[in-house]
């Protein structure tokens, strides 16, 4: 029934992914529908090696900046005549670069899993930033670079200048790596890779060797890396070597880790939050950094499994306490999260004005009304939600303590 449910939501969202050009949709929905499908499948190319594989990558973005890169100077090879490729072909060159790069680097790397494989990630990816800034004249140094994605040559006939355009050519990409990648995962070298993530002894005991089915699974993420860089390099045509930095890297670990690494899905749950977040919540405040952590630090605290890990709890917990007990429960805890959360984001906001804004005496906006940062007022009413919120929440643990005991006993 889970399967069916996910396949008909599946279904659906492709449906109106496919629909929303011809709907009318502002530029802006596009252009973000674009990067969600990017961030989409970079992030399911990385749980190919962390949640598949057990390998804590700390430099993916390499292999994104892999297929960015080739991918540019593909586009300008077209342009020019050179190379009699369409462009809707492009991502197959990313593919490649991205698959070359991953085969050297997982020689050296994917020797140890563990904390060995992730500080090895780590330095390679250093290796590389820092040698891609040595080579300007190949990675473009501070400027990058540029190409022009309106060619004469394309399967389609259309000139994808337009962005609902180079939308439905990245959604198409991005649909079928996503695809490839879920079928990959239930092969037999998917279940291997299981495997050898949760004990690699015994599968080396039972005749098959880790090395090879984690330096595969590694090819296979850093191919669709390399897809998901062409994919970037098709929608905004010019990249700098910040592409490979470890912000990237960082930002499709936390997507992935926000979806649940234990589905094979949950990545692209997790890139949905994450570009809601990038570009809805930047034009709020300059504190969206610093709320894109806490909640980073509060999925991995109270909700290892991530938001797909609560979505497919919730038919469980109705069943077990009825709608009635899910009602009890929101409205025990819901309560709690408000107050903590909008203390701390008064709290938060106070402090970034006063100390980023050109003028600290300017009102500040705060949930439609203007405060004045200097006067204590405000920082007393957030000061008093977070606390009144905290000790709201020892209350409750308090008093749930009991009630799980006495399940833990009947049980």
């Amino acid at each position: 029934m889970k399967r069916f449910v996910i396949f008909l939501a599946c279904a659906a969202a492709l449906a109106a992914a496919l629909l929303l050009p011809s709907l009318g949709a502002g530029r802006f929905v596009i252009v973000m529908l674009t990067q969600l499908a990017i961030m989409a499948t970079f992030a399911m190319s990385y749980n190919v090696n962390l949640g598949q594989t057990g390998l804590l990558s700390f430099g993916h973005a390499v292999y994104l900046g892999a297929g960015v890169f080739a991918s540019l100077y593909l586009i300008t090879a077209i342009g020019e005549g050179t190379v009699p490729l369409p462009l809707e072909f492009v991502p197959l060159g990313g593919a490649l670069a991205g698959f070359i790069l991953a085969a050297i680097f997982g020689l050296v790397s994917v020797r140890r899993a563990g904390v060995t494989f992730a500080m090895i990630s780590l330095g390679l990816a250093e290796l590389f930033v820092a040698a891609a800034m040595l080579f300007p004249s190949v990675f473009g140094g501070e400027q990058g670079v540029s190409t022009d994605r309106m060619v004469d040559y394309s399967l389609t006939g259309m000139g994808y200048g337009r962005p609902q355009e180079i939308y439905m050519l990245v959604l198409v990409w991005a649909v079928f790596s996503v695809a490839a990648m879920v079928f990959l995962s239930r092969t037999p070298l998917g279940r291997l890779a299981n495997a050898v993530r949760d004990n690699p002894q015994r599968v080396e005991y039972l005749g098959y060797t880790p090395y090879w089915i984690r330096f595969a699974q590694f090819c296979i993420a850093g191919t669709f890396a390399g897809v998901a860089g062409s994919l970037f390099a098709l929608t905004y045509e010019i990249a700098n070597a910040e592409v490979l930095g470890l912000r990237t890297s960082a930002n499709v670990l936390i997507a992935t880790y926000l979806g649940g690494i234990t589905y094979v899905l949950g990545p692209v749950v997790g890139a949905l939050v994450v570009t809601l977040l990038e570009i809805n919540l930047a034009r709020l405040t300059e504190a969206w950094l610093f709320y894109y952590g806490l909640l980073f630090i509060a999925i991995i605290l109270f909700a290892p499994r991530g938001l797909t890990g609560i979505l497919m709890d919730t038919p469980d917990a109705v069943r077990r306490a009825g709608w009635g007990g899910l009602a009890k429960a929101l409205l025990r805890w819901v309560p709690v999260v408000f107050l903590i959360a909008a203390g701390s984001v008064i709290l938060v906001e106070l402090c970034y004005h006063l100390s980023n804004s050109f003028d600290p005496r300017e009102p500040l906006k705060l949930f439609w009304t203007e405060v004045n940062a200097q006067s204590w007022t405000p920082w007393t009413v957030g000061a008093v939600m977070s606390i009144s919120g905290l000790a709201w929440l020892a209350v409750n643990r308090r008093n749930a303590a009991p009630r799980r005991a006495q399940k833990g006993g009947t049980s």
